[in-house]
């Protein structure tokens, strides 16, 4: 009987922390997103940045948001925790 317990709380925790780290990719991909709008802007604090740095940033950060875009989807589908995709940060 307290197995049954235990099962049902190691579902529920699961279950929970599958919840969370989507929630933080999410939380990621909007950082992102708002990241790239910024560099790819005419503000002026982002056009006196060094252009060659700048365009590195653009370009990681447009990798970063697709590897992110691709790792929910896989969450959608699969239900799983998507782990085993990398963390962001």
């Amino acid at each position: 009987m307290s197995r049954a317990f235990v099962d049902e709380d190691s579902e529920a925790i699961l279950n929970r922390e599958s919840i969370e780290h989507e929630k933080k990719l999410r939380d990621w991909l909007m950082i992102q997103e708002k990241k790239l709008n910024f560099l790819e802007s005419d503000d002026p604090k982002a056009a006196s940045m060094d252009q060659a740095l700048r365009m590195k940033w653009i370009r990681e950060t447009r990798e970063d948001i697709e590897r992110t875009r691709m790792t929910l989807e896989d969450l959608a589908s699969s239900g799983t925790d998507g782990a085993e995709a990398g963390d962001p940060g």
